[in-house]
């Protein structure tokens, strides 16, 4: 179960090796979750409060290492999950 963010969630993406999930909230953060073979989710990293409004869009890299979140205001901001 995710219950990280203190608002809505905007937008989730699976990364390409499946290994993690991405959660964009309307509380201006990115969750980061690590999901193991069994299904469970845990908490991996989180970006809080660095963009300046809701997430709307996620992207991974092909090697699942970066990711790129996109908020209202157009803002862009990548991550390096490692």
């Amino acid at each position: 179960m995710i219950t990280t963010p203190q608002e809505w969630s905007e937008c989730m993406k699976y990364s390409p090796n499946g290994r993690y999930l991405a959660v964009g909230g309307h509380d201006d953060s990115v969750y980061i979750y690590t999901v193991s073979d069994e299904g469970q989710y845990k908490i991996h990293y989180s970006a809080n409060f660095l963009h300046s409004s809701g997430i709307t869009a996620l992207d991974w890299t092909l090697d699942s290492r970066y990711l790129r979140a996109i908020d209202q205001a157009y803002g862009k901001l990548f991550y390096d999950v490692e």
